[in-house]
């Protein structure tokens, strides 16, 4: 028997209740804060990991579950999210990079930018030719791991450095992405691409910058 969670209309109102729930984190950063350059930069980065979700719903619902579902448009629905959220991503890392180097630092939050914004390149590029072929090209997808994960790390070191947030989410984010990698390179080289992975820790850095001042 099928649980709830694994029917179309569980994951529907799981994703809604998780995209409700930052929502919420989202409005009360802006209504506590203000609009600024801080509360942009969390609300992108905490609506990246929300856009993800409704594309990895998605996938959840393609691949896994097996809805009956129009394959093709369903696809484009499915990669547009998740390609997306990549952009959400690269968004809220502009202006986080902008404040760590108003903050103090010149080094690590502009590297991990570069990587990010290359990596996210590599990735939309794959992620649109897999509508078209309906295969991934393996090289690319992995350079955009390798290079998320570090340029992540790199977010964290800066965190760390300049005191933006609280130490903790600057752990936290390094030992994410430094653990994963390890994980992904060694016991997964060949299956290496879950996209959720690089939503977590700007989730987690979104949250912190719309509630922590």
């Amino acid at each position: 028997m099928r649980t709830w969670t694994m029917s179309r209309n569980g994951a529907i109102t799981l994703t809604a209740i998780i995209a409700i729930g930052i929502g919420l984190v989202i409005l009360s950063g802006m209504v506590n804060q203000g609009l600024s350059e801080r509360t942009a930069a969390g609300s992108l980065l905490a609506l990246s990991f929300v856009v993800f979700g409704f594309g990895g719903m998605l996938y959840f619902g393609r691949a896994i579950s097996k809805w009956q579902i129009e394959e093709a448009s369903h696809l484009i629905w499915e990669r547009g999210f998740v390609v997306a959220a990549v952009l959400a991503t690269v968004l809220g890392l502009v202006l986080l990079d902008d404040m760590l180097h108003a903050a103090g630092d010149s080094i690590f939050a502009r590297l991990g930018m570069a990587a990010y914004f290359f990596g996210a390149v590599v990735v939309v590029a794959a992620e649109t030719a897999y509508l078209g072929k309906r295969d991934w090209l393996n090289p690319q997808i992995v350079l955009y791991v390798i290079m998320a994960f570090l340029a992540q790390a790199s977010f964290g070191v800066s965190l760390l450095q300049t005191g933006l947030v609280a130490g903790w989410v600057g752990w936290v984010t390094i030992i994410w992405n430094l653990g994963w990698l390890l994980v992904m390179l060694i016991v997964r080289p060949r299956d290496i691409y879950y996209p959720v992975l690089h939503h977590v820790a700007p989730l987690i850095i979104g949250i912190a910058l719309l509630t922590q001042r």
